[in-house]
């Protein structure tokens, strides 16, 4: 009898696929079951952690104000913080920082808005900080500058990378960048000789910054760089740009975001400027490496520097073997280590020689007082600057460092530390908090500097040296310290050697004309103009 049912007119074909279509429908609810159950896991468990460490931050903030209750604080507005007191242009922003150092005592808080910043500006409460901590948070600023080299990094890596820079100052380095120093001021002195009798006024700057810069590369890297050439004012003139950018984000919590940050730059054309500053150490490291290639790479046994100068290696030698031998040391490292040392080297320098000749220039017995001193040691102009006479230059150190203290190279310097610090008044620092150091505010303490005000080698004087030594911070200090201060030290004295044997100068400036800017460094914003008068006529 044959079956009419519905089910034997199907042909085969169609009841398997029906069978394999209810079977994936099956695999597909399965599948989007377990998906579904996935995403609330994870969202279950990125709520955890958030809550978590949303306690934690809860725990550690609500300490942290109970424990900075007791300093002096800064009025606040509704999410910005304090950021409305250092608002306006340079000159306004350096204004109001003084001030407030002045209206407060410190220590005090000021906040960056949910960041709480303590000020710290009484001496002995520095030198409490800077032996305690040997970290700093830049809170995003100057990171786009500093990059991973020595100035911005943390931790283990700042270990690493300061054990190699402090090898490129020890005494035999030093003695080995004594030849350089001495050759590029006397290319100094024998430029400002065109301007010499002229009673042409021109600003000092415009000659000292290329000039370190070019021996501070040529010491450092063993590259020569024209120092007046248009590379090395366009590396100094965009490094001064890139610093007041980094200032104006500070004030701006907008350009706190990198996103809005990159997109001002593009905007104002600004971008360029950051790109040209990298340019330069990318340039001499990439040629460094070359010469490795050609040459092949020198040897080294990993021991401590060599007590023979010429066999010493170069700083950016010691960084290129840290490269061959670490893998996360890429060549971007490398670069910014260079760049780091390149702004330590012709900044300070830099900024200490334009300083200073202005101050001589201002004070002419102090002037005629380093000439008579220089001229004690060398009779004669075309007598060789000798590295064992600099130590005899004692006025003349007293003139530095006098003007070190009154514009100081850093005003501010920041510190954190993963412990509470206990200060000289029993207030406490809480572990993790931001500390802004204020060398500017205890550079003019009266109580160390009697004549604070005023620009006065005396405060300097041997006899005071117990006295000035605790509050005078020129280079930082503690484990942070600069590690090139003696570098720095040697080139400024063989610099005005070369110079104030030959030349007096003069200014129509006075004290009251300098207006201070601080960006990474304090500058004067009107320049520093001076004339230019041969010795060898008086």
């Amino acid at each position: 009898m044959v079956d009419f049912s519905l089910e034997c007119c199907i042909p085969t074909t169609t009841k398997t696929h029906n069978i394999m279509t209810t079977t994936e429908s099956h695999i597909l609810v399965d599948f989007g079951t377990i998906l579904e159950n996935c995403v609330i896991a994870v969202a279950l468990l990125l709520t955890g952690i958030t809550l978590r460490y949303g306690f934690i931050y809860y725990k550690r903030m609500r300490r942290m104000m109970a424990m900075l209750n007791s300093f002096n604080q800064v009025p606040t507005k509704p999410i910005i913080g304090s950021i409305h007191l250092f608002t306006g242009n340079m000159r306004e922003r350096f204004r109001k920082m003084v001030a407030l150092s002045k209206q407060y005592e410190f220590p005090f808080v000021a906040w960056l808005m949910n960041v709480p910043i303590v000020f710290i500006g009484k001496c002995d409460d520095i030198q409490i900080v800077l032996n305690k901590s040997n970290d700093r948070d830049l809170q995003g600023v100057f990171e786009k500058i500093f990059c991973e080299g020595l100035i911005g990094l943390h931790g283990e890596q700042w270990r690493k990378s300061r054990r190699i820079t402090i090898s490129a100052f020890t005494p035999i380095m030093l003695s080995r960048y004594f030849s350089v120093f001495d050759e590029y001021a006397a290319l100094l002195t024998k430029k400002l000789e065109k301007l010499c009798d002229t009673d042409e006024v021109f600003n000092i700057a415009n000659y000292v910054f290329t000039i370190h810069l070019s021996s501070t590369v040529r010491n450092l890297a063993g590259y020569e760089i024209e120092p007046w050439s248009n590379e090395s004012k366009q590396f100094v003139d965009a490094m001064t740009k890139c610093f007041q950018m980094e200032i104006k984000r500070f004030a701006n919590p907008l350009l706190f975001f990198n996103v809005l940050y990159e997109i001002y730059l593009f905007i104002t054309g600004n971008r360029k400027m950051y790109e040209i500053i990298h340019q330069l150490p990318r340039k001499i490291v990439q040629n460094r490496l070359a010469k490795y290639s050609m040459k092949g790479a020198p040897q080294y046994d990993g021991t401590s520097p060599s007590t023979n100068v010429s066999n010493s290696k170069l700083l950016i030698d010691s960084v290129l073997q840290r490269h061959a031998t670490d893998v996360n040391f890429k060549e971007k490292n490398i670069c910014d280590e260079l760049l780091n040392l390149m702004i330590g080297g012709f900044e300070s320098t830099g900024l200490v020689t334009s300083f200073m000749l202005l101050m001589l220039a201002m004070h002419q017995e102090a002037q005629e007082k380093v000439y008579h001193e220089i001229k004690t040691i060398y009779a004669h102009d075309g007598q060789e600057v000798q590295m064992e006479d600099l130590k005899k230059l004692v006025y003349m150190e007293q003139c530095i460092n006098e003007t070190l203290r009154k514009f100081p190279f850093i005003a501010t310097d920041t510190r954190i530390h993963d412990e509470d610090i206990v200060l000289n008044n029993d207030r406490v620092i809480p572990a993790g908090c931001q500390i802004f150091l204020q060398f500017y505010d205890c550079h003019h303490d009266k109580e160390f500097f009697p004549n604070a005000d005023n620009w006065d080698p005396e405060h300097f004087a041997p006899e005071r040296k117990n006295i000035y030594k605790q509050a005078f911070f020129p280079f930082a200090g503690g484990l942070r310290s600069c590690v090139g201060s003696r570098y720095s030290m040697m080139s400024l004295k063989i610099q005005f050697v070369h110079l104030l044997r030959r030349y007096r100068f003069s200014t129509e400036m006075k004290m009251q004309d300098i207006h201070l800017i601080s960006d990474l460094a304090v500058r004067n914003d009107t320049g520093y103009w001076l004339k230019i008068h041969s010795r060898q006529k008086n």
